[in-house]
């Protein structure tokens, strides 16, 4: 099971939308089974998905103080309408949970890496996506603690691009606790054709970092589906976003060596 956190300390770059359209492509195009994780305190996933936090939430499952964690938090998980994805539910209480918990030992940290080890034991899923808050907190920590790779949104802006060297400074710490984390990709998203746009894009791809090749053009489908809960492959497969995330999904497959069928 491949496990990607989709992280940026930047708010309003799109990660709640890569993450929930990634993850409906891969269940529905691609009949992968897909276990996707809200980490975010807003709880747009949970939301989009209609999940209800009362059934449980990672937030309990960070709390949780008793024996067999990963059975806890397995436990926790639930159904959505989509057939091939299930939801591990946010709720607000985990804006409560910052890194001094993790210090104390009153949040596990390791919670989310216990469940997927079980989790691939009993070969329940092919793909774990974890929605990121825009901040680095308890949620943050478990989820780079747990994951294979980091997929990082970001909007081609000043402001993006300034705050991505104190983000690298987070990964790169975190892989002294999981030395299997790396940078899967950049991926542009509110793309659309600017100068500006492009020079910062060019900027982007002539550093270090690894960029993906799939831009998400910027279109208002992507706030439409919002109301409507639907992600885009089936309210606007053919809107450009759509489009886009469909490519971006073939090359995040061929990352991992898995056919694009």
């Amino acid at each position: 099971m491949r496990t990607s956190a989709i992280l940026n300390l930047k708010g309003g770059v799109a990660k709640t939308s890569t993450a929930v359209n990634v993850a409906a492509i891969l269940a529905s195009d691609y009949k992968q089974r897909v276990l996707l994780v809200d980490a975010d305190s807003q709880c747009n996933t949970t939301e989009f998905f209609g999940g209800d936090p009362e059934i449980g939430s990672l937030a309990d499952v960070l709390r949780w103080q008793g024996d067999n964690i990963a059975q806890y938090a397995r436990d926790r998980i639930q159904t959505t309408k989509l057939a091939n994805l299930d939801l591990l539910a946010g709720d607000d209480s985990l804006m409560d949970l910052d890194l001094t918990k993790v210090e104390t030992q009153s949040v596990q940290a390791t919670c989310l890496r216990d469940m997927i080890h079980l989790l691939e034991q009993q070969d329940r899923y092919d793909f774990c996506l974890v929605d990121c808050p825009p901040a680095f907190n308890a949620a943050s920590a478990a989820a780079l603690t747990a994951a294979d790779d980091v997929i990082i949104p970001i909007k081609l802006d000043a402001f993006s691009l300034r705050g991505m060297t104190n983000l690298l400074r987070q990964i790169y710490n975190m892989q002294q606790i999981n030395p299997k984390l790396r940078v899967a990709g950049c991926m542009p998203t509110m793309w659309y054709k600017s100068p500006k746009l492009q020079e910062a894009e060019a900027t982007l791809r002539a550093s270090s970092l690894p960029v993906y090749q799939t831009r998400i053009r910027r279109t208002d489908k992507v706030d439409d589906m919002t109301f409507e809960q639907e992600p885009l492959r089936t309210y606007s497969p053919r809107s450009a976003a759509a489009v886009d995330y469909r490519r971006f999904v073939r090359e995040y497959l061929a990352q991992g060596g898995v056919s694009n069928g």
